[in-house]
């Protein structure tokens, strides 16, 4: 479904990423794992459109989007979360969530579901985002991306900075977005357990590259490379 082929990123004229192939196949949940610095969040802002690729392919579906604008990007059906989560703090729970539609033109009504996924979001629909925990946060970002009904969710660091609790509840909502709607899944993240409880394949990154692959990597292997 994504296929990111020689991919070169770039931070102004510091090369972060020099050349990265992976692949997200549809219905999967695939996750990237690595230390902090090592290229992830990169990886996924140049899916994104957000930092320069230079040379390389991030194709969906076929459709080449190297040189696409972000919010053409969207339109094609992505869904993306970044890290830091993004939501607008002096907006309310529902405007919040009616900002998704954008990639539809604003237009038809919030999926059903996303209630099903996060039940305290109708619960506070009128309060403002940035008077909601850390975790709720989370639940509402992941739930704006899922506004749009996309083809492909991209999580950056979903667990940062959240509650164990809340950390098996969005891993709970990953899950059922795979399972019941059948949403492939791309997640960037630190926490080996997390990833090792979702995932169906796992990249591990080291300095911008992919050092081991897999899906059933064993945790002391992936342990070793991120404490080397």
């Amino acid at each position: 479904m994504l296929n990111i082929r020689g991919l070169n990123a770039y931070y102004g004229d510091s090369r972060i990423i020099p050349e990265l192939d992976i692949s997200v196949p549809k219905g999967k949940i695939v996750c990237l794992i690595g230390r902090n610095g090592v290229g992830k969040s990169t990886t996924l802002k140049s899916i994104m459109g957000l930092v320069k690729t230079p040379e390389g392919s991030i194709r969906l579906e076929g459709k080449e989007m190297l040189k696409m604008p972000s919010y053409d990007r969207v339109r094609l059906g992505i869904g993306y979360v970044p890290q830091g989560r993004d939501i607008f703090p002096q907006m309310t729970v529902r405007e919040n969530l009616e900002l998704g539609l954008q990639p539809k033109g604003g237009k038809g009504k919030l999926p059903d579901y996303i209630y099903e996924l996060f039940p305290i979001l109708p619960q506070f629909e009128k309060r403002k985002g940035g008077d909601l925990s850390g975790g709720q946060q989370q639940q509402l970002a992941i739930a704006r991306a899922l506004a749009s009904e996309p083809k492909i969710l991209i999580l950056d660091e979903p667990t940062e900075g959240i509650q164990p609790s809340i950390i098996k509840d969005i891993a709970a909502a990953i899950r059922k977005i795979n399972e019941w709607k059948g949403i492939t899944v791309l997640v960037v993240e630190q926490y080996l357990e997390f990833v090792l409880n979702i995932s169906n394949y796992v990249y591990v990154m080291e300095k911008g590259s992919i050092a081991l692959e897999g899906d059933s990597l064993d945790a002391k292997s992936v342990q070793s490379i991120m404490t080397a």
